[in-house]
């Protein structure tokens, strides 16, 4: 409906004003002041160039402020001032582009006067309902601000472009194009001051102009465009497409973001989880010297492990180490019978404690321990695993069942003359 009402007002006041009939016969016509008025006016209403229209039209009223053909002569000059902007668009800089920019900044200016209500008494506009005229009125105002947005987007200037979009958008929300320009606009805005805080905004913008459908929709080009912008931009902002289906959903409720709306940076992701594992690391201190561990021997490796090799793990509370004196895990297997195999970040078993005793005794899976030992070796595949030398068992490791031992190698050596065992001659 807006859409219609819009062309309705093109077409309105594009209309000639022949049928003004400055002379025609009727008790309450209007008559001109003497011969040099006449002239004037006729002349500005046969002048087929609105720019000229316009000119003869300023020096009519410059010459005559006071005449009985002021409802016509304010006509007039809406029509040259909207011929002006309409043929205006899509122009290069240049006289054309200049003359609808001025016209632009006139028409809002005097918006009152060109569509007061008492120009509905000419005869064009005596069918034209108070809500029609009022539906015209804003049309012709969208349109100058667009013709604005237009050149300041031309001439680079951001600001005036992102401001003069926002107007139109609030004139009339279903302007998809228009959402896309302040989208680009902001974009541009962001790039060239390398400050981001408003990028959330032009994302939104360019999900907007893809929302609309209907006769204000994108045509195919533009709808091209949007897509690989938003596309684009978004993952490089936001760091994936999380998000994405949810934004589409938002923007059906406005054509400008909500007050508060923002949408998280990859520096903000980055930047909050930095913040939760601070938080997480100063409750679980252990854990968190474990996990640096690993992250720098699966990224470094052999130089690396170089620094670490015959340390004692964990190292002694300081400033480096704010843990205890112990790691925690829970039991996954005993690979060999000189080794347990322990989850302390990882359920396959991520700490391979390897002793110089044989173990004796069962330990079950999940059995919850603690631990210190000396640094051995590592393993990078089929998976991580750091390999602690466990030096005395009795206070190096604790959770273990009461009834597990630690048995030298010549307590479990066959005794003389038990089965397989070599006789003395």
């Amino acid at each position: 409906m807006k859409r219609m009402i819009a062309l309705s007002a093109v077409g309105l006041l594009a209309v000639s004003l022949t049928s003004l009939a400055w002379g025609q016969a009727a008790p309450a016509a209007p008559t001109w002041k003497d011969q040099g008025e006449s002239d004037i006016g006729l002349a500005a209403e046969k002048e087929p160039d609105a720019a000229k229209k316009l000119e003869l039209l300023k020096k009519w009223e410059q010459q005559y402020p006071d005449t009985a053909f002021q409802a016509q002569r304010t006509f007039m000059t809406t029509q040259a001032l909207t011929a002006l902007i309409i043929g205006a668009f899509g122009k290069p800089a240049g006289p054309a582009l200049d003359a609808g920019g001025k016209a632009a900044h006139q028409l809002i200016d005097g918006l009152p006067t060109y569509f007061t209500d008492s120009l509905r008494s000419l005869p064009q506009l005596e069918k034209t309902s108070a809500t029609d005229w009022a539906n015209i009125r804003t049309t012709s105002e969208m349109r100058a601000h667009a013709l604005l947005a237009y050149i300041a987007a031309l001439n680079k200037d951001d600001a005036t472009s992102e401001a003069e979009n926002r107007k139109v958008l609030a004139l009339d929300p279903t302007q998809a194009a228009t959402s896309y320009q302040l989208g680009v606009a902001i974009i541009h805005e962001t790039a060239v001051s390398n400050n981001f805080v408003r990028f959330s905004e032009a994302l939104y913008d360019l999900a907007r102009s893809l929302w609309v459908t209907g006769p204000n929709a994108l045509p195919p080009a533009g709808r091209a465009a949007a897509e690989k912008a938003l596309k684009a931009n978004y993952p490089n902002y936001h760091g994936s497409t999380e998000g994405l289906d949810d934004l589409m959903k938002q923007v059906a409720n406005s054509a400008l973001p909500p007050p508060g709306f923002h949408i998280l940076s990859i520096v903000e992701i980055a930047n909050a989880k930095a913040a939760d594992h601070a938080a997480w690391a100063l409750q679980h201190p252990e854990l968190d010297f474990w996990e640096t561990i690993r992250a720098a021997l699966l990224a470094q490796g052999d130089a690396f492990f170089a620094s670490l090799q015959e340390v004692g793990f964990p190292p002694p509370s300081g400033d480096a180490y704010k843990g205890g004196a112990m790691f925690k895990g829970t039991v996954v297997s005993t690979p060999t019978s000189k080794q347990i195999l322990v989850n302390v970040d990882d359920a396959a078993g991520d700490a391979l404690l390897k002793f110089d005793d044989n173990i004796r005794g069962d330990i079950p899976a999940g059995t919850a321990i603690q631990f210190k030992g000396v640094v051995d070796s590592y393993t990078k595949t089929p998976g991580y695993v750091l390999t602690l030398e466990i030096q005395e068992p009795k206070t190096d490791i604790t959770g273990l069942p009461d009834d597990v031992k630690f048995v030298p190698d010549a307590a479990v050596k066959p005794k003389p003359g038990a089965k397989g065992a070599t006789k003395k001659k």
